[in-house]
């Protein structure tokens, strides 16, 4: 490679090219983050240190999916789909997800995942190897057991804007419990200790943090800002991860969804939905008017609509640039 073309700039997106002209993917796609969390170790070391668990609780060892099917009742004909399913060898019930968009009903999205995860838990839970080895009379009296489960969110943008922090817990509390922690000066307790959230803000990550000190430091740099942030190690674990992501060593049908699906077009389309309807609303009962909700969802749903248009006009011009096919074209604009 001449010293001109190591210098220039890739000519995707979702690319980055070193100094060296070493070209590596962004891990910030559906499928490059797959790709990067290909790998049980990787797995493991990313939930020992996001959790923050000592030699007595890490996690030893498990098995992952890749958009794993929730096929429970969901109203609609499409089930419910978790990014990364882990289940660990103790039964401890496990989702990653990376989100590079707010929606306002993110929360409710939040908590409706949980609830599916919480119910595909217990039903792996009864069907495992350890419920399997209980009498009859301890089936029964495990009737109602649930397992571990967390949640674990990685957000592109500012979920726990205003507080100071860039990782939170999300667990349920006593109101008394918490209204009575400054009279006794002792922390509350959560009612429920097996089911949290962990929340990770890479913004304010991005913000607080200096410098790459730990392990968990290291994958959400690298979640944060991409391959050429973190710094040269010798670590194999975190060797091997960049080497997933090396587009040299990409798999080719990775590299064509990549050029064909640039994002995650449902999930920002439901987004777009999501808040042109909260807008409406909004503006509807500042105007006072009668169906404002209507006429303002119409309004913001034009605006919007213009706004596609434009956009999808840049994408279509860019995939025919590096060769998609005009079907593939025609593909990639066509999802919802």
């Amino acid at each position: 490679m001449s010293e001109n073309e190591k210098n220039a700039e890739p000519a995707k997106p979702y690319i980055v090219r070193d100094a060296n002209g070493v070209e590596y993917l962004i891990p910030t796609y559906p499928a490059t983050f797959r790709a990067l969390l290909d790998d049980k170790d990787t797995i493991r070391d990313l939930l020992n240190s996001i959790l923050e668990l000592d030699r007595d609780h890490e996690i030893v060892d498990l098995t992952y999916e890749f958009e794993k099917y929730i096929d429970v009742f969901m109203p609609g004909d499409e089930p419910m789909r978790l990014d990364v399913w882990v289940t660990t060898k103790d039964n401890r019930f496990m989702d990653i997800e990376l989100q590079n968009r707010q929606n306002p009903f993110f929360g409710d999205r939040m908590r409706l995942y949980n609830a599916y995860q919480t119910l595909r838990g217990k039903h792996d839970y009864n069907k495992s190897e350890q419920f399997s080895t209980f009498t009859e009379y301890e089936k029964k009296v495990h009737y109602y057991e649930v397992p571990e489960t967390v949640s674990i969110w990685l957000c592109g943008f500012s979920i726990l804007k205003p507080r100071n922090t860039y990782k939170d817990t999300w667990m349920l509390y006593s109101k008394y419990d918490v209204n009575q922690r400054d009279k006794n000066a002792v922390e509350p307790l959560p009612l429920f200790s097996k089911n949290k959230y962990i929340v990770v803000d890479l913004i304010k990550f991005a913000k607080l943090h200096k410098g790459v000190n730990s392990h968990e430091d290291f994958w959400l740099q690298l979640l944060c800002e991409g391959p050429l942030s973190v710094p040269e190690t010798e670590n194999p674990l975190f060797l091997n991860a960049l080497d997933r992501l090396r587009v040299s060593n990409a798999k080719p049908e990775l590299l064509k969804s990549m050029e064909e699906y640039m994002f995650d077009e449902k999930h920002v389309y439901e987004a777009i939905m999501a808040e042109t309807y909260l807008k409406g609303e909004a503006k509807g009962r500042a105007d006072g008017i009668e169906q404002g909700i209507e006429q303002g969802v119409q309004q913001e749903r034009e605006k919007n609509e213009t706004e596609n248009a434009a956009r999808d006009k840049k994408i279509a011009e860019y995939l025919r640039s590096i060769g998609v096919s005009a079907e593939g074209v025609a593909t990639a604009l066509s999802i919802k």
